[in-house]
């Protein structure tokens, strides 16, 4: 007796996506624009543009950079189609996102720096703000200071999505104290680049003179630009570097970079607009750091006067106390002790005698003659 075997009848529900299922492999097999590759098990679709550097996709196609942080986050920086073709705008475009090549002597500190802070949530629901890391890059972009700080109170709210700063970061991270006390070395004398800067100046606890302040929110030319008295970081370096930045976890390295490359744009011109409050303000500096030497001279100067007259009058105090300019208890051989018969005698008396020479006076003293002339045993 033969046994039949039973196919199982498809349900409804396979019926329906069978269909659709066929057409999605017909449309993956026939489009010559994207290649399959495997990831986990899961079929990976990847757009060859989204994997391609920026020379092989050209200056019209936004390419994907990844800027390393000391955080676990990688800020990413698209380059979108250059606004201009001046050597200047690609050389800071290169700049920011990290790219560019520096010789030993672009790397050092120089006279214009730019800085930027990421900040944490402190007090009920995170609302107030505090240092969680600072970086600072000098005018080529080369980083002088990248470091996480240590909260001085208790953090309510990370802000890891923006900040992309973690808690586990600050396990090492040095106090707020040292690193405050290494920005204020950089800042001294350089002028500061940054946006909305005076936000991190608080965070830090520290001042910086206005005329060596750049401020690219508060550049006249980049507001007139971007139409509004605030413009937002990641607006302007879009219109003036055809750059992207901060669409996740921001990178306080890359917005430095931005800034000082924006700076640089404008450099010229700015320059030139505070030329004369710069110039007057470094007069006044170096006039006040000159008086300051002087009165450290002069200060100087009156300590060793003071040391000599006190010299002089210690000296005089000595000879008045010991007229003959010895020491207490020796001779300076002024005075003549003589004995005569066990008796001490000075200047011709006796110790304990009246005036010499007269009534009572001791033996050899009649007359007023000299004890030494008297013959002995006479009468």
């Amino acid at each position: 007796m033969s046994k039949t075997t039973t196919q199982p009848v498809p349900g409804s529900n396979w019926a329906q996506l069978k269909p659709k299922l066929a057409a999605s492999s017909d449309s993956a097999s026939s489009s010559p624009k994207r290649r399959k590759t495997r990831m986990s098990g899961v079929a990976h679709f990847v757009r060859p543009a989204e994997r391609s550097s920026s020379s092989e996709a050209g200056p019209s196609k936004p390419t994907l950079i990844s800027i390393s942080a000391p955080a676990r986050v990688r800020e990413d920086v698209v380059l979108l189609p250059s606004p201009s073709d001046a050597p200047l705008v690609n050389e800071l475009r290169s700049m920011v996102s990290g790219h560019l090549a520096l010789s030993e002597g672009k790397r050092a500190p120089g006279n214009y720096i730019a800085i930027d802070c990421e900040m944490v949530g402190l007090g009920p629901l995170g609302s107030e703000s505090a240092l969680a890391r600072v970086s600072i890059v000098n005018y080529h972009g080369h980083t002088l200071l990248d470091t996480f700080v240590a909260p001085r109170e208790r953090v309510t709210d990370w802000r890891t999505w923006v900040s992309g700063v973690r808690e586990s970061d600050m396990i090492g991270a040095p106090e707020f104290e040292e690193v405050q006390k290494k920005v204020a070395e950089l800042l001294e004398g350089r002028v500061l680049v940054g946006h909305a800067i005076a936000n991190d100046l608080k965070a830090l606890l520290l001042d910086h003179p206005g005329p060596m302040i750049r401020d690219t929110q508060r550049c006249k030319p980049l507001r007139e630009k971007a139409k509004t008295k605030v413009p937002s970081l990641r607006k302007l370096v879009a219109m003036e570097l055809g750059l992207e930045i901060q669409k996740g976890s921001h990178s306080s390295v890359t917005d430095a970079r931005a800034t000082m490359a924006l700076y640089r744009l404008h450099k010229t011109q700015w320059e030139r607009d505070l030329r004369h409050v710069t110039e007057a303000y470094r007069v006044k500096s170096e006039a006040v750091k000159g008086k300051g030497k002087r009165k450290r001279e002069d200060k100087e100067e009156e300590r060793e006067e003071d040391e000599a007259e006190d010299g002089e009058k210690e000296g005089e105090r000595k000879k008045k106390a010991f007229p003959g300019g010895g020491r207490k208890g020796i001779s300076s051989g002024l005075s003549v002790v003589v004995k005569r018969n066990g008796q001490r005698v000075e200047g011709g008396r006796k110790r304990g005698d009246g005036g010499g020479g007269g009534e009572g006076g001791g033996e050899g003293a009649g007359g007023g003659g000299n004890w030494w002339e008297a013959v002995p045993g006479g009468a």
